[in-house]
């Protein structure tokens, strides 16, 4: 053999690890399987982590049971004392003439009037004025006799049913107390509340 074919032969000659039965690959496989185990068990600390700390601030400190009992306790105690102190002052009051409770009765109503309004303020404010106040979807704007004479002319129970139930009509729609949670009480003092604005 010449010294060409020689180095011919050491150039072609199989790597040391294939002589030795290990893969040339294995190195690398191995470096993949690592990254994996490590990208798949990071993330699932974490949210361990995490679910954890959220089920300590959730649970309520192990004094807080005791704290509540006592809290409990002198709240009794000072309904008790309470009632003692006022017991003169009930007797004196149910004494009293009842002319004197015909005033405080006359009062009531006035001023559950007053509340009534608000509460219909209130409820146009914040729901009714999204369609009212612009004429979204064919509502009538709030205050625009001309617009709200037909509808005052059909009574105030089908306003009233309108509002509660919703309506869909040629003049347009309005949907359930105006897409709102309010009471039933609190929708029909929102109408009544825009009706006054209209007449």
């Amino acid at each position: 053999m010449s010294a060409h074919d020689s180095k011919h032969s050491k150039g072609h000659a199989a790597p040391a690890d294939a002589s030795n039965g290990a893969l040339p690959f294995a190195p690398t496989l191995r470096k993949l399987i690592v990254i994996l185990l490590v990208g798949f068990a990071v993330p699932v600390i974490i949210l361990v982590l995490i679910a954890h700390f959220i089920a300590d601030e959730t649970a309520p400190p192990a004094s807080s049971e005791a704290v509540g009992t006592q809290v409990s306790a002198a709240s009794a105690a000072s309904a008790a004392s309470t009632e003692q102190r006022i017991a003169p002052v009930a007797q004196a009051s149910a004494a009293a003439p009842a002319a004197a409770s015909a005033p405080a009765a006359a009062a009531a109503p006035a001023a559950g009037g007053t509340t009534v309004a608000d509460a219909g303020k209130k409820v146009y404010e914040s729901t009714c004025i999204a369609c009212h106040g612009a004429g979204v979807a064919g509502a009538p704007k709030f205050g625009d006799k001309s617009a709200w004479a037909p509808i005052i002319a059909q009574g105030m129970p089908t306003l009233y049913e309108r509002a509660l139930h919703g309506y869909t009509g040629k003049r347009g729609m309005m949907p359930p107390k105006g897409g709102s949670s309010a009471s039933d009480a609190d929708v029909k003092a929102a109408v009544d509340y825009m009706v006054a604005a209209a007449k």
